[in-house]
């Protein structure tokens, strides 16, 4: 879509400007982690025809398949996803996942997109796997530098200057409405837990609430 739009804003008014464009139906479409997030995003891949992979060490086999979809290694997940999701958390075993030797093992014409933590992904690595021609292209809802933490950040990101990449400033869940969703939730949990209930979303004690937390 960017490639379309730079194009015909320089007056090339043709379909192949956007090429190569492939269809959905038929391609597998990865999930690294199957928590909340990452199953309404199964839900809705369905209907353009894909079938859905996922892996996540936290979840049963058996669950996973509940929502058809299909159970898989996270080598599986790698070396045969045509898109593959990132919707993990970021912890000490997650950081870097998608480095150099990671990266190498996916499809060439493989799409990779981190609407979780940018750190999951490595960015020298992907610079070079999007460069050599080991991926074609990537989506990223945030970067490893994470610009949000930083004072005085400025777009010096190699990234930035690849035409297969789009980066967006960690706004995955936005809508105007989300924004109304957070800060009701955040509001009524303060309330639960000051008044001596227990907390709905905990993330330090995920045995005490009935909801599965996941990285954003």
């Amino acid at each position: 879509m960017c490639r379309y739009d730079g194009a015909t804003r320089r007056g090339e008014w043709h379909w192949k400007t956007g090429r190569p464009v492939h269809r959905l139906r038929g391609q597998v479409l990865g999930l690294l982690s199957f928590g909340a997030i990452a199953r309404l995003v199964a839900e809705r891949a369905r209907a353009f025809g894909v079938e859905v992979w996922a892996h996540d060490p936290f979840v049963d086999e058996s669950e996973i398949r509940a929502a058809r979809v299909r159970p898989v290694s996270f080598d599986d997940l790698v070396e045969g996803a045509d898109h593959l999701v990132v919707q993990a958390p970021l912890t000490p075993q997650t950081h870097h996942t998608f480095d150099r030797a990671t990266l190498r093992r996916m499809k060439p014409t493989a799409v990779l997109v981190n609407t979780a933590r940018g750190p999951i992904v490595e960015d020298a690595a992907l610079y070079e796997a999007l460069t050599g021609g080991w991926i074609a292209g990537a989506a990223l809802d945030d970067i490893e530098e994470e610009p949000a933490k930083q004072r005085d950040w400025r777009p010096n990101n190699p990234l930035f200057e690849l035409p297969n990449v789009v980066v967006t400033p960690h706004a995955a869940y936005y809508s105007e409405e989300a924004i109304g969703t957070v800060r009701t939730i955040a509001a009524e949990e303060a309330v639960r837990v000051l008044t001596g209930e227990p907390a709905r979303y905990p993330v330090n004690e995920p045995a005490a609430g009935s909801h599965r937390g996941e990285g954003a």
